[in-house]
């Protein structure tokens, strides 16, 4: 009899934590699991539902403070083997819902760092920390996507090493590979990124603004800052070099089409949007945020400027753009160290450690 795997997200939206469930969902689909993915608002859908094997579960509540019955009643019934659960809000959720039931595997993933994150969230942030605080503990292991991560949650939660186990984001293969450069000596740069302070739109917009006229940048995602970002780019008479083409649901198909991949965040666990341009051989230039030492490689597959150095994140920019790569050695070593195969046995192995 196949043992019951259940993976609870907030949606299938276009976020981090949503794409990593649904590639380890497609890990788990097997002839040993029965795989289930339960959302709370299907309305927000950038990944594909259509997949043999996964059953998609709509709670249709949206917010999580308003699923504590409808999660507790399908678990209850279900009885799975083992539960996932990821982002702050759903872990507490199920770690609150674990309380009254027996799961005999409950893992969580935590999305952030808890520290970076005090700056950008507030009272929010401060109502996080308590309660994932309380309900950690419920859980048998807690997935950090870094080292820096597991050090920071272990120190402000008080939980033991042994409990955080650091497992980086997976990758899909996928046929596309970045071939030379743009043409008539445009420089193209893309951002992709939900559209938030945290993500550090406008100081990368200022850096653009520094670079010469032969720079263009493209945005793509979706957010509160759109309109702010907009008109900073009317503003500063960045019209005819910044694209925004909001959220889509194949980046990868965008990434390809550029020489660079600028990542800008103030705070991150483990950027999939880092993985997801190398992994099509476009090189990253970065500040150095989260698990962003563990993706990048110095000269190989981009550079990594100190958090706040815009000069040196520029110059590293125009290095980037003016030199060489081995785009399809990029793209083979990251399928090489972040294939789905690799992860997914990680996380597999939580579920035998007792």
């Amino acid at each position: 009899m196949k043992k019951k795997i259940f993976m609870i997200v907030s949606s299938l939206g276009a976020g981090g934590s949503e794409r990593v469930y649904w590639l380890l969902s497609q890990y788990f689909n097997s002839n040993k699991y029965e795989v289930s993915v339960i959302v709370l608002n299907s309305n927000e859908q950038c990944f594909s539902t259509n997949i043999k094997g996964i059953r998609y579960i709509d709670l249709k509540t949206v917010k999580a403070s308003k699923s504590f019955f409808k999660l507790y009643k399908i678990l209850r019934d279900e009885k799975p083997f083992a539960v996932f659960s990821t982002n702050d809000h759903i872990n507490i959720l199920t770690g609150m819902v674990a309380f009254f039931l027996k799961v005999p595997h409950l893992i969580a993933r935590a999305s952030n760092d808890p520290r970076q994150m005090r700056e950008f969230v507030g009272f929010k942030n401060r109502f996080y920390n308590f309660f994932t605080r309380l309900f950690f503990f419920r859980f048998d292991f807690v997935v950090c996507q870094s080292e820096e991560m597991q050090r920071s949650i272990s120190k402000l939660y008080g939980i033991s090493l042994k409990k955080l186990k650091v497992i980086s984001n997976p990758v899909l293969p996928n046929d596309l590979v970045r071939n030379g450069q743009s043409a008539k000596g445009r420089k193209q740069l893309i951002g992709v990124g939900r559209l938030i302070k945290e993500k550090g739109w406008f100081r990368l917009l200022d850096i653009v603004k520094q670079l010469p006229g032969n720079y263009e940048l493209t945005i793509v995602g979706d957010g509160p800052l759109m309109q702010p970002l907009k008109n900073y780019v009317t503003a500063n008479s960045l019209e005819t070099r910044v694209t925004f083409l909001g959220e889509i649901s194949d980046v990868s198909s965008q990434i390809i089409k550029h020489d660079l991949l600028v990542h800008c965040s103030f705070t991150e666990g483990f950027p999939n949007v880092v993985l997801e341009a190398i992994s099509v051989g476009v090189p990253v230039v970065a500040f150095r945020v989260g698990g962003i030492h563990q993706v990048i490689r110095d000269s190989f597959n981009g550079f990594i400027a100190e958090q706040g150095d815009n000069t040196q994140l520029r110059e590293y920019i125009e290095n980037a753009c003016n030199r060489s790569w081995l785009h399809q050695l990029i793209k083979e070593d990251t399928n090489y160290r972040f294939n789905l195969k690799t992860i997914g046995k990680a996380y597999e192995s939580l579920l035998s450690i007792k």
